[in-house]
């Protein structure tokens, strides 16, 4: 077959414009730091970017509900060690009004400050975290204690529901995801500490410390079992607390490793080796030389090379 100077010339620059594609392929990798531009490039890279980057967005998204549910629980942590400590106060004022010496006079002094302190135990009742309630199940929109209610029924009784701004308690647990398929409950239900059976014995002793009857101190000495009853359970609901506390901790030291893991698998799918890409482009750019040189030495030079 004869080889004519056309073929040649176009030889040469097909030649030469696979050459500058490389060298703009090149480019493209080490200005992006990315192996592909476009998902045509290599499909099978495309695919597990993609599934590697929802691994690593379902791990921030679980980061961020385990922060959000840890502030939620430190928040629940730290109203019920106040509700412990108002309820210790009430014990040692209660200890004090069963000595026979207190008279009436003193002991409604203290059914006063009793008094504060079973509001302060309804304030701690309505705590927010976000302005969401944290004791009020799912209801999470309301508070669970009216104030005003409780107020008329330290005052004047009634039943004990009254003081609940819904007339049932919203007892339903509030879940978070943590992991994949893993949930954990992050509130307390109201019942465990703020429900009735605490207000009712809480009433009954403020009623005692407000009797005008002299030498009653065996019968409020009676009813130190029923606050302790109400600390022992507020300490097993912290305990339990505490516990889930535990765990979120224990799921976030798994999910940083496993957001590390996951990242340096995406960047090994991903990236380039900078330093190969280097080597090889530098390797082309010679080559592309050395083409450029060859093709000019095989076009021949035409009547215009001459005249300029």
């Amino acid at each position: 077959m004869r080889v004519t100077q056309t073929m040649l010339t176009k030889t040469n620059i097909g030649h030469l414009s696979s050459s500058y594609q490389k060298l703009s392929v090149l480019q493209e990798q080490l200005i992006s730091g990315k192996k592909i531009q476009r998902p045509s490039e290599d499909p099978v890279v495309a695919m597990q970017g993609i599934r590697y980057r929802t691994e690593v967005r379902e791990v921030d998204q679980f980061k961020k509900n385990i922060s959000e549910a840890t502030g939620w629980m430190d928040l629940t942590d730290s109203a019920l060690d106040e509700a412990s400590s108002a309820m210790r106060r009430i014990r040692e004022l209660t200890t004090q009004a069963a000595n026979d010496t207190y008279d009436a006079t003193q002991r409604q002094a203290i059914q006063s400050e009793v008094g504060q302190l079973i509001e302060h135990i309804g304030t701690l009742a309505n705590t927010k975290y976000n302005e969401k309630s944290i004791f009020n199940g799912t209801k999470t929109d309301k508070p669970l204690v009216d104030m005003d209610a409780l107020k008329d029924y330290l005052k004047n009784g009634g039943a004990t529901s009254s003081i609940y701004k819904d007339a049932t308690i919203a007892d339903q647990a509030i879940e978070y995801e943590i992991s994949s398929g893993i949930k954990v409950d992050i509130n307390v239900k109201p019942d465990e500490v703020f429900g009735t059976t605490t207000f009712e014995k809480l009433k009954a002793l403020y009623d005692k410390l407000g009797e005008s009857v002299q030498n009653n101190g065996e019968e409020l000495s009676g009813m130190l079992e029923s606050i302790d009853d109400i600390l022992d359970k507020t300490v097993e609901t912290r305990a339990d607390l505490g516990a889930r506390v535990n765990r979120l901790e224990l799921n976030a030291s798994r999910l940083d490793d496993q957001e590390i893991i996951a990242k340096a698998i995406m960047s090994n799918n991903e990236d380039i080796d900078a330093e190969k890409v280097i080597m090889e482009l530098k390797s082309y750019e010679t080559l592309h030389r050395a083409a450029l040189s060859a093709g000019a030495r095989v076009i021949q030079p035409t009547l215009l090379d001459f005249l300029r």
